[in-house]
């Protein structure tokens, strides 16, 4: 759960009358949150709702139009126009992006969790030429004695030492920032960042389970059916490069962040669009 501050407007007029404003929020239709304010009128109404979008900044839902625990003396048409500040609280469990991993994770035997990486170096964004394409590198960390390149989606990943850590979510109201860890053999990440600034890089995380790779993982086993390249444990589970924390001829560790905590972008940036289960 995250906690982020924002401000809010009574419209009275509308169907959802309380509307928030927070800048690049995260929600989306259907999240459930918490709303609080300390505004002496709206205090009462510190409740749980379901979002409604409006846009990237501005998310609303409906309140009730009457004031049954009787705090306050005006109705909602005398409260409209009321602004003020609020905390919108996030309640929403983060569920599997599909309905075959929620099984498997409550298996006794639950089989082997596979995590895959795509790092890319957008041209806009990384500084490569116009006429350059985007630079993406698949990796996997060599995990679960798997020492060979992964097949999942039919998009190749090569086994390279990869730690990760700091994806859990808080409840103390701060955002995640995430540790990427990464193999710097032969100074072949140096050289990369040599060519390109790391700076926003988009890492795309992928968790999934050993049973849902591609069957031609499993060319020496037999027949493999469980091939599944929805099922993923989150979907869209993106994280940018916020900042090079350290670099050695032994790794190279990248603080990450989230698309709402990058504060302060300068031009070219990158658009943020939501998007369905979609992995190339």
């Amino acid at each position: 759960m995250i906690s982020l501050d924002g401000t809010f407007v009574i419209n009275s007029s509308a169907t959802e009358q309380l509307i928030v404003n927070i800048t690049n929020h995260p929600f989306k239709d259907g999240d459930a949150v918490k709303f609080s304010s300390t505004d002496s009128q709206l205090t009462h109404w510190g409740d749980n709702y379901i979002v409604v979008v409006q846009d990237s900044n501005t998310i609303k839902f409906q309140v009730p139009e009457d004031d049954p625990a009787g705090n306050t003396s005006k109705t909602i048409t005398e409260l409209n126009g009321e602004t003020g500040d609020c905390t919108i609280t996030s309640l929403s469990i983060q569920i599997p992006a599909s309905k075959a991993v929620s099984p498997e994770l409550q298996s006794l035997e639950p089989s082997a969790e596979i995590e895959l990486f795509k790092l890319t170096f957008n041209k806009k964004v990384n500084g490569l030429t116009e006429d350059d394409a985007d630079v993406v590198y698949y990796y996997h960390a060599g995990t679960n004695e798997i020492k060979t390149n992964i097949l999942f989606n039919g998009q190749s990943y090569t086994p390279l030492p990869v730690k990760v850590t700091g994806f859990n979510k808080t409840t103390k109201g701060t955002l995640p920032r995430p540790k990427f860890e990464i193999a710097n053999t032969n100074s072949a990440i140096s050289a990369l960042l040599l060519l390109y600034n790391p700076i926003h890089a988009e890492l795309l995380r992928i968790k999934t389970c050993k049973k849902f790779l591609d069957k031609e993982n499993f060319i020496n086993s037999g027949s493999h059916t469980t091939a599944d390249p929805t099922a993923i444990f989150e979907a869209d589970d993106r994280w940018y490069v916020d900042r090079i924390v350290n670099e050695n001829p032994v790794t190279v560790v990248f603080e990450l962040t989230g698309k709402i905590d990058m504060t302060n972008l300068r031009l070219p940036k990158r658009r943020f669009r939501e998007s369905k289960v979609k992995i190339q």
